[in-house]
């Protein structure tokens, strides 16, 4: 079964399960979209998914975990259980997780800055731009410019 069938048979299922209707959801999402949803016609989003989770005043986690119960032919409990083996086994049992992805600063910013710190540290020897521009294997202008970036 795929995935998106899947997920549109447990948003069926837990629908059908707290007695609501597509009307009752369609103030989180359109009720032809859980229509088109609940047959499998249309792939979800998390934020979409979260919006359903609520509306059925479920944790949005059981949705995903029966959608995953039923594309794999399994109960929820089996899936969990699966989960709790895999987590633990790679290590990610407990790891907390950045809310942010750590972005990491462009190959020539990085250089850059690095270059720049050099040039500090040879200007607080006291040398001048051409003996620090020797020294770095850069011209005098460059040293010039991040001087004046550095202010």
């Amino acid at each position: 079964m795929s995935l998106r069938i899947a997920y549109g048979s447990a948003l069926k299922f837990l629908r059908a399960r707290q007695d609501s209707s597509q009307e009752d959801l369609g103030h989180a999402i359109d009720r032809s979209y859980i229509s088109r949803l609940e047959r499998g016609e249309r792939s979800v989003t998390l934020d979409v998914s979260h919006s359903l989770a609520e509306a059925l005043e479920v944790d949005p986690l059981t949705l995903l975990v029966l959608a995953y119960a039923a594309e794999r032919d399994q109960t929820p409990q089996q899936v969990l259980d699966h989960l709790l083996v895999d987590l633990t086994a790679t290590g990610l049992m407990e790891s907390r997780i950045p809310s942010l992805p750590h972005k990491a600063s462009h190959p020539v910013t990085a250089a850059a800055e690095e270059l720049r710190a050099r040039i500090k540290e040879l200007m607080d020897q006291g040398l001048s731009q051409a003996e620090v521009a020797r020294r770095l294997g850069v011209a005098r202008q460059t040293v010039s410019n991040h001087l004046k970036k550095m202010g």
